[in-house]
């Protein structure tokens, strides 16, 4: 068991750089929005920027501000570009397997000390005072508590990154829910910037929480609090068991995305069946070599690939499966980051072909009910 310190009144409960953090302050996403221009994706168009869209219904007159929308999905490419930037330091660790190499001890993030920090990982969520590493690596917790505080330091970037990441899921999912909420009808000839803009923040949001997987969290967390807890008189850090259920929650990501945007589910549908342009740009287009096309065919694709994987209940729409059958044709890999890419032929086995199985029979049972009739 780590060894609380003895703990001073007068000592920060929080390190300077985590409490200069407000959790619901906009301003601490500019340190992404530099993130993304540095990272100049050509998915997220500037073209929004500063844009106001107005709406009417019977009920009500809205008016959207589409430049929070825009701003959210960039933020989402530098927590991206952060992320990316985390994983190559440590040397893209094989979490699965828990395979690390001699890069990712050496790289000033995590203590040398190998035993503790995979058991951390391993037995999350359990808290760290309660899985006796005296017994894991005495030495090793030995080390910790003589050097908890430059460790913690250490560790301090990354643990931002984390509430970073948490945020962002609020925040982005708060968005989403009041666009995909209101009355405005999500196709390009009549609410084109708006659609694009939903598109755009969605495709971010599921990017970034698949990519997440990608970087050592439970290792993260778990660490940083046993430093904590070594350094400020046996106190969880007060954001602990928030993370831990943020963590947890995204332990399978596919399912963990599938949970939160539930809600969102027939607007996706209605953008990936009702949308002509997603099916005619990706049915027809594919020939035009104009490059405003072709980028439209990519976006339009990771729509329906991504719109599917996270909502696959929208497969039992009538001929839905024949726009999913086109994208699966070609193949199921996502560019989620410069060069990093997402397989998601594992994914889509578990959690879609079970849908495009069961929209098949449906077909194959109303095409067979109106023989008979």
């Amino acid at each position: 068991m780590a060894k609380p310190r003895p703990f001073s009144s007068n000592q920060d409960s929080s390190p300077m750089y985590v409490k200069s953090k407000d959790l619901d302050n906009v301003s601490r996403w500019s340190e992404y929005l530099n993130l993304e221009e540095s990272s100049a994706s050509p998915s997220i168009s500037l073209k929004y920027a500063g844009s106001e869209v107005q709406s009417s219904s019977d009920a009500s007159q809205k008016s959207l501000n589409i430049e929070w929308v825009v701003q959210l999905s960039r933020v989402g490419m530098g927590l991206l570009s952060k992320m990316y930037r985390l994983n190559h330091i440590l040397d893209k660790p094989d979490l699965k397997s828990h395979t690390f190499s001699e890069s990712f001890w050496k790289a000033g993030v995590f203590p040398n000390l190998p035993r503790i920090c995979i058991h951390l990982s391993k037995k999350f969520p359990e808290h760290p005072n309660k899985l006796q590493l005296e017994r894991v690596d005495k030495l090793g917790l030995d080390n910790l508590n003589d050097n908890a505080e430059v460790y913690m330091q250490n560790l301090e970037p990354w643990i931002v990154l984390l509430l970073d990441l948490m945020a962002f899921r609020e925040q982005a999912l708060r968005v989403i829910l009041d666009l995909s909420s209101t009355v405005i009808t999500l196709l390009p000839h009549q609410n084109s910037l708006i659609l694009h803009a939903f598109m755009d923040l969605f495709c971010s949001f599921v990017r970034v929480n698949l990519f997440s997987d990608k970087i050592p969290r439970k290792m993260i967390l778990q660490l940083y609090d046993l430093y904590y807890i070594i350094t400020r008189g046996g106190r969880d850090c007060e954001f602990y068991h928030r993370l831990v259920q943020f963590v947890d929650s995204y332990d399978h990501p596919v399912k963990g995305l599938q949970e939160d945007l539930n809600f969102v589910s027939p607007r996706i549908g209605e953008v990936d069946y009702a949308n002509e342009d997603v099916r005619g740009m990706i049915l027809y287009l594919k020939l035009v070599e104009r490059a405003q096309d072709l980028a439209n065919v990519t976006a339009y694709r990771e729509w329906v690939l991504l719109g599917y994987l996270v909502c696959p209940d929208e497969l039992l729409r009538v001929t839905s499966i024949d726009i999913a059958m086109v994208v699966l044709k070609e193949n199921l890999i996502i560019t989620v980051f410069r060069d990093e890419y997402l397989l998601l032929h594992e994914e889509y086995l578990h959690y879609v072909l079970p849908k495009v199985l069961e929209s098949k029979k449906m077909a194959k049972y109303g095409r067979a009910k109106q023989k008979r009739s």
